[in-house]
């Protein structure tokens, strides 16, 4: 699953305040210092607090997505700050493909594959993940079948597709029956995590790239409407 290497490239007051911890500990610690749990004693399963957390997580960037997009004219969509920067119309395509595979790949190979043997000796934390998507100091080229070609051209269209594609997450989040805690993928940033953390490393994706969403709405060229 290497070719998803690049795939971090992108909600609410809590989640950003995690993002600027992420960025403090970055400077002490690596991601992978910070985010295993060696030595766990009791198996962890899926949990019903589990699936309040992510369907949470999942609403509230959702609408912090619907937001952003609303009200943005042409001219803002596609604005470009500079060479090789992403307008918010390719930022917004990038957010809803990327979900799109990664959520098959949870759906898929993830929750058929064996859990590997001592999968609770030593667990990435769910913070984790979500610290390590997020943080925007570390930046990433995304692979070629993940990045933005035109496929959307209009505020309208994105935003419609990007509504589909998080409701199929959000209903899989809903009504999964299976122990997400125990099918497992490696992972570009943080190796072998469980398809419950993959699914908060796709929510996580789409607030990163949000915060990169905001980023263009703040440069000084911006056009006013």
């Amino acid at each position: 699953m290497r070719n998803l290497r690049t795939l971090t490239a992108c909600g609410s007051a809590a989640f950003r305040s995690l993002a600027l911890v992420a960025f403090s500990i970055s400077t002490l610690l690596t991601v992978s210092a910070y985010s295993q749990t060696p030595g766990a004693k009791t198996p962890v399963v899926f949990t019903e607090k589990d699936r309040e957390f992510a369907l949470k997580y999942l609403v509230e960037t959702k609408e912090d997505f619907v937001k952003q997009l609303t009200e943005v004219s042409d001219a803002q969509l596609n604005f470009r700050s500079g060479p090789n920067r992403w307008t918010i119309a390719e930022i917004a395509e990038h957010i809803i493909v990327a979900e799109g595979a990664i959520f098959g790949l949870i759906t898929g190979p993830a929750m058929k594959a064996p859990a590997p043997e001592g999968k609770d000796n030593y667990r990435s934390r769910d913070v984790g993940v979500i610290l390590a998507v997020t943080n925007r100091s570390q930046k990433f080229t995304a692979p070629e079948f993940i990045r933005p070609n035109g496929r959307w051209k209009t505020r309208d269209e994105l935003v419609t597709n990007f509504e589909k594609t998080r409701s199929q997450t959000i209903e899989f989040v809903k009504t999964n029956k299976a122990d997400l805690r125990n099918s497992f993928m490696d992972n570009p940033l943080m190796g072998m995590i469980d398809s419950y953390q993959w699914i908060l490393f796709a929510t996580g994706h789409s607030e990163r790239h949000l915060m990169q969403l905001k980023e263009v709405k703040a440069d000084a060229k911006y056009p006013t409407k």
